[in-house]
C-alpha cells in the first residue's frame, strides 16, 4: 500500500538543518519531493544543498539539511510517497 502526504515547510534561518514533524505521514521509506514556494527556495534547491539523508528520515520526522544562511523565505510545499 502507497500513502501519499503533503505539507509546508521553511527552511530555519542560520542553521544548517530543519527538522519536519509528521507523525503517521512519514516513515523510514518514504520519498520525499520539493516545490519551491519562493526564489531563495529554488535557488537553495538547484544548487544542491538541500537533501535529505538515509539516516534521517525517520518515523514520524525527517531533517533537511541544508545551507546555513540568514534567508528567512526558503519555503517549500513537500509531498511524501512511500508506506
Amino acid at each position: 500500500l502507497t500513502r501519499t502526504r503533503n505539507g509546508s515547510v521553511t527552511l530555519t534561518a542560520s542553521v544548517a538543518s530543519t527538522t519536519v514533524t509528521a507523525p503517521g505521514v512519514v516513515t523510514e521509506n518514504s520519498v520525499l519531493h520539493f516545490d519551491p514556494l519562493t526564489a531563495n527556495a529554488a535557488t537553495e534547491l538547484a544548487a544542491g544543498t538541500m537533501y535529505v539523508t538515509t539516516a534521517n528520515r525517520l518515523r514520524g520526522s525527517f531533517v533537511i539539511t541544508h545551507a546555513n544562511n540568514a534567508q528567512t523565505d526558503r519555503s517549500f510545499r513537500w509531498i511524501t510517497a512511500g508506506d
